[in-house]
């Protein structure tokens, strides 16, 4: 199933609308920062330690949230090229995005069609995929092209054999696929909605991959999830990291449908808070894009000046108490191109470290101590941790509906 990538219009359009989303997000959360104030639910709300430990309610989650939903697998920077090739294993089937001859992108199910073995076990940017088991081979559109031994097969209809297509979409430089096997094709606007319009001036398929990481966290995907949609632990879980790059217990966010857009004030912006807004400097800060269930796409400036956008995916586990993070950091395409990608890959090291250090390691003790948790305990989320509470009622309706049909 292909999905051919879609123009971004003009380009000095779409750098205005970026300017005009990031003054926004930059003027809410300076008047924010002005007031000591933050965007705050109706009240706190209590949470129950199932919600990260139970096995049955694990499994829905993966079935409705991550199987039949669209999941983000990369950008447009990730395959380039024809032939190039990326494995995407972490939503349960073994998927297989590939760009072909056209440009267009297909995904299948890593599977050989002769005995299921896995098809491609490394990527490259060969136009011809050949299973290792029996030699079969198949071309970037999934069809079969090479069959040894093919009296052995005289019986069988060839052209009909070929590999099993995933629904796959390329959409201004992102690309969802959705783990059910032969289905419907993915309506991605219908499942963006007012948030493609904040994600269509990202210009992503401009987006250059700088670096890469995967994380193995102790702790259930929605514990780790958490640690990105609230500010309130800056000051105290990241005094010398993030805590002094901004600041602690102040947000913003816009609802999207089931999506969030949400900022926090950089410590920079301190220096001109208070002068009109016609003399703020120039800023890459444009906040953190949710994208539902499980994505971050974090654009913000570098230490040393110049934009990056990171992407962050949390996954489950194979338990309840495990997850999977992917996070890559890109060059945006609208970067000083003088800039050494040294720049990008020294700030996937430290974000990397942070999350890992700092934000998991508490996420994997809190998950160690949720096994140890009295009938009738109840975590609870305050106010001003409003997006984690939209976050996991969204979750829970999603849940209920499935249990009622």
């Amino acid at each position: 199933m292909a999905s051919q990538p879609q123009g971004t219009g003009n380009a000095d359009d779409r750098e205005q609308e970026r300017h005009v989303s990031h003054q926004d997000i930059r003027r809410r959360t300076i008047a924010h920062m002005r007031a000591k104030t933050t965007d705050l639910a109706a009240a706190s709300m209590p949470i129950d330690p199932a919600a990260y430990t139970d096995p049955e309610r694990f499994e829905a989650e993966r079935r409705e949230l991550f199987r039949k939903r669209p999941i983000l697998a990369g950008l447009t920077g990730d395959i380039p090229n024809a032939g190039d090739k990326l494995l995407f294993d972490v939503l349960g089937p073994p998927i297989l995005l590939i760009r072909n001859k056209a440009g267009e992108v297909n995904a299948f199910l890593n599977m050989c069609p002769h005995r299921a073995a896995r098809l491609v076990t490394e990527c490259n940017s060969l136009s011809r995929m050949t299973c290792r088991f029996h030699g079969w081979t198949f071309d970037l559109d999934g069809r079969l092209i090479g069959l040894p031994g093919k009296e052995g097969f005289a019986d069988m209809e060839r052209d009909k054999i070929g590999l099993l297509p995933v629904p796959v979409v390329e959409w201004h430089g992102m690309i969802f696929v959705r783990a059910d096997p032969g289905g419907d094709p993915i309506d991605i606007e219908d499942w963006l909605g007012d948030m493609a319009a904040e994600l269509r001036h990202l210009e992503l398929e401009k987006a250059v991959p700088a670096k890469s990481g995967t994380l193995h966290t102790d702790a259930n995907w929605k514990y780790a999830f958490d640690t990105y949609g609230e500010s309130y632990h800056f000051a105290t879980l990241h005094p010398t990291t993030i805590g002094s790059l901004a600041f602690s217990n102040t947000m913003t966010h816009r609802p999207h449908g089931l999506h969030t857009r949400l900022g926090f004030p950089r410590a920079d912006f301190a220096a001109y808070a208070n002068l009109p807004e016609e003399d703020w400097p120039h800023s890459d800060y444009g906040g953190l894009y949710m994208i539902f269930p499980n994505t971050v796409i974090n654009v913000n400036g570098m230490q040393g000046g110049g934009p990056f956008y990171g992407v962050s995916r949390v996954f489950p586990g194979d338990e309840p108490g495990k997850s999977v993070t992917l996070m890559t950091h890109y060059r945006p395409g609208h970067a000083d191109p003088e800039m050494p990608m040294s720049a990008w890959e020294a700030t996937h090291d430290f974000i990397h470290a942070v999350v890992r250090d700092e934000d998991y390691s508490v996420s994997a003790e809190g998950q160690r101590n949720l096994g140890w948790a009295p009938p009738g305990f109840r975590m609870r989320f305050g106010a001003n941790e409003a997006v984690l509470q939209k976050q996991h009622r969204q979750i829970a309706e999603i849940l209920d509906a499935a249990n009622e049909g």
